[in-house]
């Protein structure tokens, strides 16, 4: 059966101040680096046979932090 995970970028330097980003490209922030990073031993256990994310650097910075060791497919 198919399973299909969504997972939100962490804290962006725009969610910081309260900004609207919708395809702004902007950076996460330190928390936001933390909160992806304590995504990995959460996600540690499942066998994704894919993983994908926006190219948007919040999302693949998110993605990359929290799968380190799989390949992360970017999807504009």
């Amino acid at each position: 059966m198919l399973e299909v995970w969504w997972i939100r970028h962490g804290q962006s330097t725009w969610n910081e101040e309260g900004r609207w980003q919708g395809h702004a490209d902007v950076p996460l922030t330190e928390l936001g680096r933390q909160q992806a990073r304590s995504l990995q031993a959460r996600l540690a256990g499942i066998g994704f046979d894919q993983v994908f994310s926006s190219d948007l650097e919040r999302a693949s910075q998110t993605a990359s932090l929290a799968l380190p060791d799989r390949r992360v497919q970017l999807d504009p």
